[in-house]
């Protein structure tokens, strides 16, 4: 009995080290292989990461991004409205020449870091899309969360943005 209760309590104390570890800061920096460009990553991804690009942008995409009626920077405006609203999130870089940027965001429980880079499109004048790649940065699997990640922001930023569209059409700004 002393035995399996001295394991619990060992390992309750490595699960708080971790979590201390994970939420101290220290995995809030950029390793130098996390610093990419998306449109150089290659097929296959990684299990544990995900890509959405808009259409001939990237070769390794695994899903379609929506197009919108606005500008990039416009559209870099509601991103950052929609992000805001997120569990929390360290921007670790940006890069305004290439419009990207890249953030990490720990999971709940753990803190384990996720490492997520954010690349705004411009397709003319008046219309523009988001790329966006999130990646575990430990383990072998992620239960799909970064795709769920993924989908549920794109959906977010579209409900987001979706006035703007609305407005524009109909004359209201």
């Amino acid at each position: 009995m002393v035995v399996l209760l001295a394991t619990g309590l060992a390992m309750v104390m490595l699960g708080l080290a971790l979590r201390v570890y994970m939420g101290s800061g220290a995995e809030d920096r950029l390793a130098p292989r996390e610093a990419i460009s998306l449109t150089e990553l290659r097929a296959p991804l990684p299990k544990v990461a995900f890509l959405a690009c808009p259409p001939t942008y990237c070769s390794a995409t695994q899903m379609a991004s929506p197009v919108f009626e606005m500008p990039w920077d416009r559209l870099q405006e509601y991103w950052q409205e929609m992000i805001g609203s997120q569990r929390p999130m360290v921007l670790v870089a940006s890069d305004l020449e290439h419009r990207r940027f890249v953030y990490i965001q720990h999971s709940p429980i753990f803190r384990f870091p996720d490492v997520v880079t954010v690349e705004f499109v411009p397709l003319g004048p008046d219309h523009s899309s988001i790329a966006v790649y999130s990646r575990s940065r430990y383990g072998k699997y992620d239960f799909a969360k970064n795709r769920k990640r993924v989908e549920r922001w794109l959906v977010l930023l579209q409900k987001v943005a979706q006035p703007a569209i609305h407005s524009s059409q109909s004359g209201i700004r």
